[in-house]
């Protein structure tokens, strides 16, 4: 069987690499606010980086996933998969702005 690509501009190649550059993006941010926060407080710092990257690896791993899924279902004519990533993405997301927001009470 041939496979037929969905979208001849490979729109799911390019969703899944800016979901990656996220995700990672992510990590590089946590580790940042981690840099940050241990001049303060290190058990904030502990629980940032305990929290905010495993969250966001998830999220890389769910945007690897989420690529294959759709490639996978828009070749066969499925249904795309369910919002799992975006709602991880947006916990991380607010997690990180929270405990920047911490920072900078407890800071001053």
């Amino acid at each position: 069987m041939r496979r037929h690509p969905w979208d001849p501009g490979l729109q799911v190649e390019r969703t899944a690499l800016a979901w990656m550059r996220t995700c990672l993006s992510m990590i590089v941010v946590a580790l940042i606010a981690f840099r940050f926060a241990a001049h303060t407080s290190l058990a904030a710092a502990l629980a940032l980086a305990a929290v905010v990257v495993p969250m966001a690896l998830v999220s890389l791993r769910l945007a690897w996933r989420r690529y294959r899924t759709s490639d996978a279902n828009l070749t066969s004519g499925k249904r795309l998969p369910d919002g799992t990533l975006p709602l991880a993405v947006t916990i991380v997301t607010a997690l990180t702005g929270a405990l920047g927001l911490v920072y900078v009470l407890v800071d001053r």
